[in-house]
């Protein structure tokens, strides 16, 4: 007879994660789940918690945008996640400009966005309670200035961003 491995419990020990403003629709949250999974083609994989109402309009529509905002949006950023898309229209509640994204149809992305990654999405059928998607990236915009003061999730609700930089040279 096979054993049950016991699972271990969460710890996140591996914050701090670069925060990015996940876009679907009118809609927008706060996303530190994601992570690029191929070049060629080019795609992300993120997890969404499966009570999310960002995961009805994901399936509904198969879109969605990462975006990258500067250090200094961060107030908003972060508060969009405490919001409900199912009750407020986001962008007119804290007063954040949205323009149609360039290459799909129905997603709407934040004008001050320093850099952002349109996707065609497809869930991954997996159990937990994250819901897997995997984005085919269609459209890529950005500027150097997105590398110099991300925000970063360190966790709960603290956040930073870089104060140093080093580069390795062998």
């Amino acid at each position: 007879m096979e054993q049950e491995t016991p699972q271990a419990p969460y710890r996140a020990f591996f914050y701090p994660m670069r925060l990015a403003l996940l876009c679907v629709g009118e809609n927008f949250m706060p996303l530190a789940w994601w992570t690029p999974v191929s070049k060629k083609p080019f795609r992300f994989l993120f997890a969404m918690d499966r009570e999310n109402h960002t995961l009805t309009l994901l399936r509904e529509l198969g879109e969605a945008a990462l975006a990258f905002l500067p250090w200094e949006a961060r107030g908003w950023v972060v508060r969009s996640g405490y919001l409900s898309g199912r009750k407020v229209r986001k962008g007119e509640r804290l007063g954040v400009a949205l323009r149609p994204a360039r290459k799909l149809e129905h997603t709407q992305v934040p004008e001050g966005a320093l850099a952002v990654y349109e996707l065609k999405v497809s869930e991954l059928p997996l159990e937990g309670d994250h819901a897997l998607f995997l984005g085919e990236v269609v459209h890529v915009e950005g500027s150097q200035e997105a590398k110099e003061r991300p925000i970063l999730f360190l966790g709960f609700r603290d956040f930073a961003t870089l104060g140093e930089r080093w580069r390795f040279r062998p």
